[in-house]
């Protein structure tokens, strides 16, 4: 099995679960055409929830541009791959 199939099985196994118990919405889900715009929402609802758990001064100097948090996350990232 290749590795992109191995990739979504998580999703595949959600969906089974899901149709086995609501076939009526696993046929919505198959029929409706606008998930990756959707999914593109939920994205940026996720990053606004990380925003909204910082203090106003933080939020205020990553929207000024005085702070990068993609540049601090990959610090953060590359200290925990050191430990």
């Amino acid at each position: 099995m290749s590795s992109k199939a191995n990739r979504f099985e998580g999703l595949k196994a959600y969906l089974s679960g899901y149709g086995r118990h609501n076939r009526d919405a696993l046929t919505f889900i198959a029929e409706y055409e606008h998930w990756p715009r959707l999914a593109l929402k939920e994205i940026e609802r996720r990053a606004t929830a990380i925003l909204a758990s910082l203090p106003d001064d933080e939020v205020k100097a990553i929207a000024r541009r005085a702070v990068s948090l993609r540049k601090l996350a990959r610090q953060v990232q590359t200290e925990l791959d050191k430990e």
